[in-house]
């Protein structure tokens, strides 16, 4: 089986004071344990080469933990480098590996931090910060910007922030070294929407919305660097069952199959897509309580159930194989493996 990281948040959940014993985990051949002790590590991102993790603290002063894992029984934080902004919660790592893009929900900003080749950080401080400006129709999420992911667009050439709080997708151009300069909205949504975050597949862009529970997507203008809706639908039509709200939460695209996680109805929506690229909904799988944050690794589907507590997975070939809807806002059962994880947040396999 792969090994497994698992960054987490305090027992008590987001939002409640961080440090308090929360921290990295490590999970093999279906035993999970703690291994480090690090504020509310929310999302962990390893190198593509180098036996490194990063895991970023989702803290009132964001940090960036750079940790050696070349020996799996005792990984060290090797350096720890402050963000300067509040709340990380997203990390994406340059096309060179050559620079980390932070995205911070308090803050609302996008910071970059700097790579050496081997994989350490470059500086000690941030390299550059991006303000985002502006606030969303709704008072109690969107009163000011809140970056919730980066991803890169069609092509490579630019940076998207999916900013919560505004209802856009804010562009960048990438430079030499990671550098990223400014280069206006690439599109703005629906007011109330909230984008979370995106996929990409060819020139399309499907992106999640946590604040309305649709999935949008884009077709990416090469020469104008911006970003055309041509759909929306509703990510699920299960009713909610563990909170009385549908908030949608991360989205990947594995083997042209597109999958969806809302919380509150606690469910992994799947859709197919057309060769064209179009969504297709199929069904809404049972993932456990509060589906933060999902993968697909080695033949397996692994899903982060932050407030059930518990890391699930499924083989993937079920997945692939499970039977389109038969009656709305049904609720589809697949057999499962289930490891006690305190409030886990994000996966990374290194």
């Amino acid at each position: 089986m792969a090994r497994l990281w698992w960054g987490t948040y305090p027992a008590e959940g987001l939002g409640t004071p961080v440090g308090l014993g929360e921290g990295l985990w490590r999970q093999d051949d279906g035993t999970a344990a703690q291994v480090l002790e690090l504020p509310a590590p929310s999302f962990v991102l390893a190198h593509p080469s180098e036996p490194l993790l990063y895991a970023l603290s989702e803290a009132p002063a964001s940090v960036v933990h750079t940790i050696d894992v070349s020996d799996p029984d005792d990984p060290r934080v090797v350096a720890s480098i402050p963000t300067g902004g509040t709340d990380g919660c997203h990390l994406l790592l340059s096309r060179e590996a050559d620079a980390l893009y932070v995205s911070h929900y308090g803050s609302g900003d996008l910071v970059v931090l700097a790579l050496l080749p081997d994989g350490m950080p470059g500086y000690d401080e941030q390299l550059q910060r991006h303000e985002h400006h502006g606030h969303g129709p709704r008072t109690d999420r969107q009163e000011a910007p809140h970056a919730h992911s980066a991803s890169f667009a069609p092509g490579g050439k630019h940076v998207l922030v999916a900013d919560l709080g505004t209802d856009e997708l804010r562009r960048y151009r990438v430079d030499p070294g990671g550098i990223l300069e400014p280069d206006g909205i690439a599109a703005t949504l629906p007011g109330g929407s909230g984008p979370r975050h995106m996929a990409v597949r060819g020139d399309l862009l499907y992106v999640t919305c946590e604040l309305d529970s649709m999935l949008r997507t884009f077709r990416w203008d090469a020469e104008t660097a911006e970003a055309i809706l041509i759909e929306e639908q509703a990510i699920t039509a299960v009713a909610p069952r563990s909170e009385d709200t549908r908030d949608a939460s991360h989205v990947a695209l594995v083997d042209d199959v597109l999958l969806v996680g809302v919380r509150g109805p606690d469910v992994i929506a799947v859709f197919d897509l057309s060769p064209e690229g179009w969504p297709r909904y199929r069904a809404s799988l049972d993932s456990g309580h509060w589906p933060r944050y999902f993968a697909v690794i080695d033949g397996r589907l692994h899903i982060a159930c932050e407030r059930g507590h518990q890391a699930r997975s499924y083989a993937w070939s079920d997945v692939l194989a499970l039977a389109p809807e038969q009656e709305i806002g049904a609720i589809a059962e697949l057999p499962f493996q289930e490891i006690a994880i305190t409030s886990p947040a994000c996966v990374a396999q290194r």
